[in-house]
């Protein structure tokens, strides 16, 4: 992580167990701390991803972290999981890592694989306080592959060589900071342009799942607020809550 990044930084908060890293910002925040702040942990006993799914965290060597970054009031936050995610993308590239997509609107895959997830949560006040998690796979135990309700991968079975997950957390920590002061002063148009390139979901049979109803669509890419673009009955929609369970329809 370059000075610069590191001196935006009141506090870098490093634990072996805990319930989940977005939670132990929420409790700094709740403490009146309202500054930039990482947190990172080998261990997350209530971890969670989109919609409340439980995010599988053994202590296993894997990555853990979450970034606080207080927005001013009135930041338009449509679309910050995408410009968090092509970040993301772009710093795994530099370590070799090929065939990186993303899956609207927080999961990075390979071939489909789900090797990191991405959780923005938002609390409104004089400010928007926002906590955006990263779950990484470094290496994932036989018995957790089986607890995951999807294909998954990690960097063990993607890289000959596996890189250090220090370096790698301050890489992404850097980056994440690089991309949220673009995304404050830019919103989200540097990001649209770069979405089609790593678009999971472009022109795909998808499954659109709710607590209501499953409906089979094709996806068609973002709209210009970061919102996911699909196909039903010869119209286009857009869906821009993340509410709705997104499954490969085939």
């Amino acid at each position: 992580m370059s000075a610069d990044c590191y001196q935006q930084l009141d506090d870098v908060l490093i634990f072996d167990s805990v319930t989940s890293t977005n939670d132990q910002l929420w409790q700094r925040l709740e403490q009146g701390l309202n500054s930039p702040a990482v947190c990172l942990s080998e261990h997350q006993t209530a971890g969670r991803g989109r919609r409340g799914d439980q995010w599988q965290s053994p202590p296993a060597g894997n990555l853990y972290l979450s970034l606080f970054w207080p927005f001013p009031a009135n930041t338009l936050q449509n679309g910050l999981s995408i410009a968090i995610g092509i970040g993301l993308i772009n710093t795994l590239k530099a370590y070799g890592i090929k065939d990186l997509q993303l899956k609207w609107p927080n999961d990075i895959l390979v071939n489909r694989h789900k090797l990191a997830g991405i959780l923005v949560e938002s609390r409104y006040g004089n400010q928007q306080n926002t906590v955006i998690g990263v779950g990484l796979n470094f290496k994932l135990p036989t018995a957790t592959r089986d607890k995951i309700q999807q294909p998954t991968t990690s960097l063990q079975q993607l890289c000959t060589d596996v890189p250090c997950r220090n370096q790698l957390a301050g890489h992404l920590i850097q980056n994440m900071i690089e991309t949220l002061t673009l995304f404050q002063a830019r919103g989200l148009q540097d990001f649209v342009p770069l979405w089609s390139q790593y678009d999971a979901l472009h022109d795909t049979a998808i499954q659109l799942v709710s607590d209501d109803a499953t409906i089979t669509v094709k996806a068609q890419g973002i709209d210009e607020n970061g919102a996911l673009r699909y196909e039903h009955q010869n119209q286009i929609h857009t869906l821009s809550h993340s509410h709705v369970s997104i499954r490969f329809a085939s």
